[in-house]
């Protein structure tokens, strides 16, 4: 695995930031290439994608379906957070009470069987839509028919947990796993950024953008993520078939403007502490001009296309 340090990385930023972007961009997706051919030699129908917050999971499946689809199968795609339960009291709690929206109980498990069961067995199921506007299930639902030379790529945190992948027939089904594996580090050696705090900018920037949520916001959820990572996710990533690692050498440059921003708004917050340390590491890396951000990038989960 490469080890990235600051100084290197703010050398490729400097020398040719279009350039960089593009080959960081070019990088992931001939990864995400490579493993829906090795998916797609082994026959595999229904592909389990898993990884904890602000991986790139969704992004990346959407990678893995169009690839596979250009080899002739079609592809569907679901989402394990529509199986959420459609009444809150039924949810699990904290400790201090609040629901616990990590936690595997807080899914349908048998409206999940049930689905995937019909589906592998070459018929037809209507799986449910998750409405989060007014959170609680839709009436809406998702009729799919996984026919011969269909593949359903089934994304979410849970989707490596025995819980749903043990009644799953082997044979017919892989497990990937992403996240960030890379750290960065300084000319010490020194780890500057661990792999959750890259996630953490990741996340900072895209609540802000797409969730209306400040960063104040999400530095207080963090505990509460990082537990059911600890709890929910992290046990079972060597389950997994195939990892991938979503880590793009340039995202700290391109994310650095908006993550500063936002950071500098948490000043004189309980989280003003946490949010100085991370600020003061980004500061140090160059700033990358988004409009270099171009094709299908990952990228675009966390920062948006406008």
């Amino acid at each position: 695995m490469t080890k990235y340090y600051l100084s290197i990385i703010n050398a490729a930023s400097k020398a040719d930031p279009k350039g960089f972007i593009e080959q960081c961009n070019e990088n992931y997706i001939s990864t995400v290439s490579d493993a829906a051919t090795i998916l797609l030699d082994k026959g595999k129908k229904v592909i389990m994608l898993a990884g904890p917050s602000s991986s790139g999971k969704t992004t990346t499946a959407r990678l893995l379906g169009d690839f596979i689809e250009k080899n002739g199968c079609e592809v569907y795609t679901v989402s394990l957070d529509d199986f959420y339960l459609p009444n809150r009291e039924d949810y699990p709690l904290n400790k201090d009470g609040s629901y616990n929206f990590e936690s595997i109980d807080a899914l349908d498990i048998p409206l999940i069987k049930k689905c995937f069961t019909e589906l592998i067995a070459g018929g037809e199921s209507n799986l449910p839509v998750y409405d989060f506007s007014i959170q609680t299930r839709s009436k809406q639902v998702n009729n799919i028919r996984l026919g011969k030379d269909g593949v359903m790529i089934v994304e979410g945190i849970h989707g490596l947990n025995p819980i749903i992948t043990d009644f799953l027939p082997n044979d017919a089904m892989a497990r990937v796993y992403v996240s960030v594996s890379t750290r960065i580090f300084d000319s010490d050696g020194e780890i500057m950024l661990r792999k959750r705090n890259l996630r953490l900018l990741r996340r900072i920037v895209r609540d802000n953008r797409s969730r209306d949520t400040d960063a104040e916001s999400t530095l207080a959820s963090w505990k509460s993520v990082m537990a059911g990572e600890d709890n929910y996710i992290f046990p079972f990533r060597n389950h997994a078939d195939i990892k991938l690692d979503s880590f793009h050498p340039c995202e700290v440059g391109l994310l650095a403007c908006e993550a500063m921003e936002l950071l500098d708004r948490v000043k004189g917050t309980p989280y003003d502490k946490m949010a100085e340390n991370l600020l003061e590491k980004v500061k140090r890396f160059r700033v990358l001009d988004r409009s270099y951000l171009e094709g299908d990038s990952l990228l675009y989960e966390f920062l948006g296309k406008n």
